[in-house]
């Protein structure tokens, strides 16, 4: 491959131009890549920095499309969430003691969203059930009675319930109580059906 000097000037700029546009982190190896698609595998004496120890980041690959667009793809790590919950076995959500079911308790309300439902779970088992100590097995229960996917990060799910944001219920530790919001909400605000 013959490359004139002007050419490889105008080239580089370009070069320039594209690497801008990428974190710096990655800049180096855009560049590499670039240049080595430029002028080859030889690269007229230019030898990549692919000698060096490879970075440990979040970006498997990086292709070039062509020599005025780098496209990178990155792929971040999944974190799974490695926590377990089990069933509270005696926990009457049917309505054996008379109680009314919390499946048919849950239908009174317009629950469209895992905070809602978090909520309303927390309401019935404090209000209705009268338990005095709601843990988050307590509502993995509820979702599981209730026919609802558990959310893939459930203390998480509680966590955001009980932000800011929301403020529907407190959460102290794994002990979890309803709010004056939270009562609000199922009280007045959640549509029911009468």
């Amino acid at each position: 491959m013959t490359t004139s000097y002007e050419a490889l000037v105008a080239e580089m700029e370009r070069i320039s131009t594209v690497i801008q546009k990428f974190p710096e982190n990655l800049q180096g190896k855009v560049f590499d890549i670039m240049v080595k698609s430029y002028l080859g595998e030889q690269g007229y004496g230019y030898e990549a920095a692919a000698t060096e120890e490879p970075e440990t980041e979040t970006v498997q690959h990086i292709s070039v499309v062509d020599s005025n667009r780098v496209q990178s793809i990155k792929k971040r790590p999944i974190r799974r969430n490695k926590d377990s919950y089990s069933m509270v076995k005696d926990l009457d959500l049917l309505g054996k003691s008379g109680v009314e079911p919390f499946r048919d308790y849950l239908e009174r309300y317009e629950v469209n969203s895992n905070i809602k439902f978090n909520t309303v779970a927390v309401y019935y088992l404090k209000n209705v059930l009268h338990i005095p100590d709601v843990t988050i097995d307590h509502i993995y229960t509820c979702y599981k009675n209730g026919e609802r996917k558990v959310p893939g990060n459930l203390r998480q799910s509680i966590t955001d319930t009980s932000s800011s944001k929301y403020g529907y219920i407190n959460m102290s530790d794994n002990h979890i109580t309803l709010s004056v919001l939270g009562e609000n909400l199922v009280e007045f605000e959640l549509k029911q059906e009468a």
